[in-house]
């Protein structure tokens, strides 16, 4: 009987190492500790196209610049989305009354870290404690 059991014992461990293989596996694939493969672009378009070396340092000059352009496209738009947020809370500030206005820098203009909760997802407010800009007011319609 306990060489049967050692069978048993052997092929579920075996097969207990397979399954965390496979799930360890695919974390490095997903989270990109691995890579899948076939090697990156430049290797796929000089394997596929037969790229001359002069193309392959063009192509790669390309993607660098590519990629540095698409790296400040996204701080210019995190940009951009950080002024309109504060521009909508300063609008808003400028509807409440002097009393509501300490409340509201108080609970609304600074992270809330200490509440469990970040309002500001992964940025907090450009100045630390400061209340958001006052926002300029729409010119009036009588102005045109």
């Amino acid at each position: 009987m306990p060489a049967k059991s050692n069978i048993w014992f052997g092929l579920v461990l075996g097969f207990s190492c397979l399954l965390i293989g496979f799930a360890l596996s695919t974390l490095a694939y997903r989270y990109r500790y691995l890579r899948v493969p076939g090697g990156g672009l430049i290797e796929r378009m000089n394997r596929d196209l037969s790229l001359t070396p002069a193309q392959r340092d063009r192509v790669g000059d390309i993607l660098r610049d590519t990629r540095f352009k698409v790296m400040q496209a996204r701080r210019d738009f995190d940009h951009q989305r950080h002024i309109l947020f504060w521009q909508g809370l300063g609008q808003i500030r400028g509807v409440l009354t002097p009393d509501q206005q300490k409340i509201f820098d108080q609970e609304f203009t600074q992270p809330h870290h200490e509440h469990g909760d970040d309002a500001f997802g992964d940025h907090g407010p450009p100045d630390e404690g400061a209340p958001p800009p006052a926002a300029p007011q729409p010119p009036s319609p009588a102005a045109n």
